[in-house]
């Protein structure tokens, strides 16, 4: 392994806390972040993507559906339910310190994918890999919803040595590609060899702030507003748009989106009326009948007509936007003119003020407000106060720690990690918290995120989640109860304080959130009380490895009953 690619990965597991075990497998976590980073973009736990120890073939296994990374079957619902589309790209990894591209293990690697859309369970007999394939086959089962084509398939072969395409190996990629095409199951099959400077690429792109450069010709220059470096109004090509929000992948970067208050809706009234503009060949009505796209960036750097922005988000346009990238092979579509709201601040109020009062177009409901609320931004304040061992980061806008190398990336609590972990522990409710982020938020809009809620059990619900992370990765925990993660954080907030909860408002609960805290910040009592939560999960006869089961009200009825 050459020095620089060694260097990312000795950094990458200090940054991700991971436990160092070898020069093998700490490359196949480091690959397989880089790469599944690359296609997602947004913060993940590469543990939850490796397939079992032993696994044949394949290292790590990322399924992306309408731009989210999926972790259960209840995730597929809740986007089936939210977009009433189906998008979904499956990544593969296969990665060797040697720096040779074998071409015997290559050929071993395409027939291992193959094996995994056959659901081959003798091949592959770890619950990892039965989860992951339990997953492909319920998106099979849903192929009504795939509206816009067949699934993707990526399968990535890393190596620390250089690619240098020859006749054999050629050979043995295409036909075990043209094998894999022949399940008519995809839109494409890609295959994509990878080398230590492109590995090296991916993991620098981790760590920058989202750019792009685009013609602006056709603008006027907004008047001086206080806090506004600049702002303009105008129209741009479709095809300078298609630059703004697809990757070099061909995927549209859903990143983009994170702090707009709606996520796709699919098939909705509106979704449908920009459509049938297009496929009636409307283009050039398009900049007249649509109120556009509003984007917000950190910075701006123009020369002449071509503008490059760093750091930024569609705040407004989140419909246009996906309607427009998935007409982008419709025959004529370059003539469309897309209207285009640029502002350039980097204040966070500004930005808020500027997404809400944009965003008029479909009804807006409360649970999407949730990372522009003050209580948000407030609780943000509250994670920065805590210093100490205790230290976390509330990333309340998504990749805003990518750029500051000090960050232990695992000690960032996002907005998702934070609804399921505050749910489990305080609303005690850790059936209910599989699933996509904001159908739970949606479920759950009167009890979480309010006004009056103190901020001392939403941090100590994030604490709970990376000390019991940190047992996981360490290993003091073992790895059969991840699946249970949820049951053990509820189990941990009972067995600290046996009294009943305060109100989430009171006075009272900053005392009971404090008790906790110490509990978790104390090494050796944080480990006894898991250890703990463990025994009673082994008392109560459950089955950790039964998603389903641990879905059920009823098991988590049973726990409480147990403890008390």
């Amino acid at each position: 392994m050459d020095l620089i690619t060694k260097g990312f990965v000795n950094e990458f597991i200090r940054l991700n806390e991971l436990k160092s075990v070898d020069e093998s497998t700490d490359f196949e976590k480091f690959a397989a972040h880089c790469v599944i980073m690359n296609e997602y973009n947004a913060l993940l736990d590469v543990e939850d993507c490796l397939t079992d120890p032993g696994t044949v073939g394949i290292d790590a296994i990322g399924i992306i559906v309408n731009g989210k990374l999926i972790d259960s079957i209840e995730t597929i619902n809740d986007l089936i339910r939210s977009n009433n589309t189906l998008e979904v790209s499956f990544i593969f990894v296969q990665a060797k310190t040697s720096g040779q591209f074998d071409s015997a293990e290559i050929g071993h690697f395409i027939e291992s994918v193959k094996a995994f859309f056959a659901h081959d369970t003798t091949l592959f007999t770890g619950e990892r890999m039965k989860a992951f394939m339990e997953m492909m086959t319920y998106i099979f089962e849903n192929s009504n919803y795939m509206t816009k084509g067949n699934p993707y398939c990526k399968l990535y072969y890393v190596t620390t040595g250089n690619w240098q395409e020859n006749g054999t190996i050629k050979n043995i990629i295409d036909r075990k590609v043209e094998d894999l095409n022949e399940l008519n199951l995809f839109s494409d099959v890609i295959f994509e060899p990878c080398d230590a400077k492109d590995i090296q690429r991916y993991y620098r792109k981790t760590k920058e702030g989202i750019q792009t450069t685009f013609l602006f010709e056709k603008r006027v220059t907004l008047p001086s507003i206080e806090g506004i470096q600049e702002a303009y109004f105008g129209i741009t090509p479709y095809n300078e748009f298609l630059k703004m929000i697809s990757s070099e992948n061909d995927t549209i970067r859903n990143i983009l989106f994170y702090e707009n208050i709606r996520d796709f809706l699919g098939d909705n009234d509106v979704n449908t009326s920009i459509d049938r503009t297009l496929k009636d060949g409307k283009f050039e009505f398009f900049s007249v009948l649509n109120n556009g796209v509003t984007i917000v960036a950190d910075k701006l750097v123009a020369t002449g007509d071509r503008f490059t922005i760093t750091n930024y988000q569609i705040v407004n346009g989140c419909q246009t936007s996906n309607v427009l990238f998935n007409n982008r092979k419709l025959e004529g579509i370059e003539k469309v003119y897309v209207p285009l709201r640029l502002i350039v601040t980097d204040n966070d109020d500004i930005k808020n003020e500027i997404t809400k009062a944009t965003n008029n177009q479909t009804e807006v409901k409360q649970e999407q407000l949730e990372s522009l609320s003050d209580f948000q931004k407030d609780l943000e304040r509250y994670y920065n106060s805590i210093e100490g061992e205790g230290k976390l980061y509330y990333e309340r806008r998504t990749n805003q720690f990518n750029l500051d190398s000090t960050v232990i990336k695992t000690k960032i609590i996002s907005i998702p990690i934070q609804i399921k972990v505050f749910s489990a522990m305080f609303l005690e409710i850790p059936h209910a918290v599989t699933g996509y982020y904001g159908t739970i938020a949606s479920r759950l809009k009167d009890r979480i995120f309010k006004k009056d809620h103190k901020f001392s059990p939403y941090y100590a619900s994030g604490l709970a989640y990376y000390r019991l992370e940190s047992l996981f990765r360490s290993g003091s925990i073992p790895s059969k109860y991840k699946q249970a993660r949820y049951h053990l954080i509820m189990l941990f907030k009972l067995l600290v304080d046996k009294s009943p909860q305060p109100d989430l408002g009171s006075r009272q609960m900053d005392r009971y959130a404090s008790n906790i805290i110490a509990a978790l910040n104390d090494s050796n009592r944080c480990l006894e009380i898991y250890t703990e939560g463990m025994r009673l999960i082994d008392k109560s006869g459950i089955d950790v490895s039964d998603r389903d089961q641990l879905k059920r009200k009823e098991v988590t009825d049973s726990l409480i009953a147990l403890f008390r």
